[in-house]
């Protein structure tokens, strides 16, 4: 049953009752969820609580907008809830919350672009950078700067390609807390390690099948992953 939120902490209040809306399935995997309207009257908020509620749920996955005909329930949203580490942030870090939604609108976007745009040279130029990380099969713990060196590279050759200028100032001036957040890599088991340059190789196969959207996913996909790994590690006890 959805109630008026507590006044004290509008937009954590809000997140929690939808999250609990869909575990208790009071909005099923696939349903459309009332309009920002609605639920602003139901829990007796303003439309930006909503709104900001909503926004984080999309950027895990949770809920997906459909443009003309509303917001709906993801078909893995459940999954996504069993996650707790991921929850956790999700409610509680609203400025992680943040940077999460502008990488991931950012980077999933010019790894679209790249792939509508991408001529011969951008490809070389791509593969040259996939190529020179220090990765290998046989290389164990401790992981260094150079790996992270890399991927910083990998996302930045990325969005020079997708051609649009802003999107990479936009890109650079957020560089040094993505950088940040990197740095955790470095504690990455090797199959997630692994995991992760295996993704790389797709995306840049998708690119150079000018395969925009696949691209799009699969980048999102991507950052979803370190982030998930990320969180786990900082909730380890360990």
């Amino acid at each position: 049953m959805i109630k008026p939120a507590s006044r004290s902490t509008l937009y954590q209040d809000v997140l929690k009752q939808m999250i609990n809306a869909i575990k208790q399935g009071l909005w099923s995997p696939g349903d459309k969820i009332p309009s920002e309207m609605e639920l602003a009257d139901k829990f007796q908020v303003g439309r930006n609580s909503i709104r900001e509620a909503t926004k984080a749920l999309a950027v895990f996955g949770i809920v997906e907008s459909k443009p003309g005909q509303g917001t709906f329930v993801s078909h893995e949203a459940l999954r996504k809830i069993t996650n707790s580490e991921l929850m956790n942030y999700l409610i509680e870090d609203s400025s992680w919350i943040e940077l999460m939604q502008i990488r991931i609108l950012l980077e999933s976007q010019n790894a679209y672009w790249a792939a509508e745009k991408a001529c011969d040279e951008d490809i070389r130029i791509l593969k040259e950078v996939l190529e020179s990380s220090t990765d290998s099969e046989e290389k164990i713990h401790p992981r260094n700067e150079e790996d992270l060196k890399y991927h910083s590279e990998f996302h930045e050759t990325i969005a020079r390609i997708g051609g649009n200028k802003l999107a990479l100032r936009l890109l650079r001036s957020i560089r040094s807390e993505i950088d940040a957040q990197r740095h955790e890599y470095l504690d990455l088991k090797n199959e997630d390690w692994d995991k992760m340059m295996v993704e790389h190789r797709k995306i840049v196969n998708l690119i150079e099948q000018h395969k925009a959207i696949e691209a799009q996913k699969t980048m999102r996909k991507h950052l979803m992953y370190g982030l998930e790994k990320i969180i786990k590690k900082e909730k380890s006890p360990d």
